[in-house]
């Protein structure tokens, strides 16, 4: 077999390990073949799956794939996209694991990234929580941010419920409470989330809950007020419906209960097709659950407390913790993926 041929053999090889994490294991005469060919693959899936033609996107696109490259970060899939951002999974070469690429383009100069994307980049960073995502570095690359994220093996908690078709009482206690640690936490360092939802809490290799987009997030006070709307309209609080002041402590509560209501029935309590009656609905506080799913009545009433229309009559974090429901839950983490022997770490 002659030098060419074993050249061949030796990048055939290397396509096919693209598809595992092999870096860690590689030499460097084969890592270079690799990245060569990683590179490309990259460049490509960018200029296909790029919304435009336009030679300046995809110009810009290769110029962010090669500053990750340069830093040992190379993408993989798109696990999710939202209007000014897509989240990629990719492999981090130095700390040989996967992590989360949340990839901003800033040339909109949009009222989100002008006014939330600043206090994102400064929010994330501040973040030290087990239940919540970890950011481990941001990057700027115009007109690019860059947020080099902790890698959520198990995806999105309404994805787990739309698998599911529901989450049941004893494992959603588990959930629960650790998305109200997580809460608490935010809570202390004076941040309201603002767009607590299913799909922004994660779960990791073992199940554990990973809170995550802050794009909403901001600082506050107790008593401040916000004037802006923001997450969804079906988790968000009648306050924010009406455009009144609202307090984003309180509306996370609000949202916090839809988010259960979600998880141990599989359904919306409103149906958001129709804001006026929704609205009707909530501010008489009436929330009906589905006889089928058997739900105990600790649940109805803990779900029942969070979201009543007064905001300042909402149940606080300290007393969800020690509510019938949750009061024998201690707070714990997997080590192990769910099953009914797995390891816990408790505090």
């Amino acid at each position: 077999m002659n030098l060419q041929s074993i050249i061949l053999v030796i990048l055939h090889q290397c396509e096919r390990l693209l598809d595992s994490n092999p870096f860690y294991c590689c030499t460097d005469a084969i890592m270079k073949y690799i990245e060569v060919i990683w590179e490309k693959r990259c460049i490509k899936k960018m200029a296909i799956e790029s919304e435009t033609d336009n030679s300046e996107t995809v110009a810009s696109n290769v110029t962010i794939l090669k500053c990750l490259q340069e830093k040992g970060i190379y993408y993989k899939q798109v696990i999710g996209k939202g209007t000014f951002s897509s989240v990629r999974c990719a492999w981090h070469s130095e700390m040989k694991k996967n992590v989360a690429l949340k990839i901003i383009d800033t040339s909109s100069n949009s009222d989100f990234i002008v006014r939330f994307l600043p206090r994102e980049k400064i929010i994330v960073q501040q973040l030290n929580h087990a239940n919540i995502i970890k950011n481990f570095e941001i990057i700027n690359e115009e007109p690019y941010v860059c947020f080099v994220q902790e890698y959520a093996m198990h995806g999105d908690l309404l994805q787990k419920i739309k698998k599911n078709n529901w989450i049941d009482e004893d494992e959603g206690r588990f959930y629960f409470r650790q998305l109200i640690e997580a809460l608490t936490y935010l809570k202390s360092i004076s941040i309201a989330h603002r767009d607590i939802k299913c799909e922004n809490v994660l779960l990791d290799s073992c199940d554990n809950v990973k809170l995550g987009d802050f794009g909403f997030a901001r600082f506050m006070k107790a008593d401040e007020v916000s004037h802006t709307f923001c997450g969804s309209r079906a988790y968000v609080a009648p306050e924010l419906l009406r455009s009144y002041p609202y307090n984003g402590f309180l509306a996370d509560i609000w949202s916090t209960g839809i988010l259960l209501y979600v998880m141990v029935t599989g359904f919306m309590p409103y149906d958001d097709r129709n804001i006026d009656k929704m609205l009707e609905k909530q501010l008489q506080h009436r929330i009906t659950f589905p006889r089928r799913r058997n739900l105990s009545a600790e649940v109805k009433e803990l779900i029942y407390a969070m979201v009543h229309p007064v905001p300042l009559k909402r149940r606080p974090y300290d007393e969800i913790i020690k509510s019938s429901w949750l009061a024998d839950i201690k707070y714990e983490l997997r080590t192990e993926p769910f099953s009914q022997n797995s390891d816990k770490i408790t505090s």
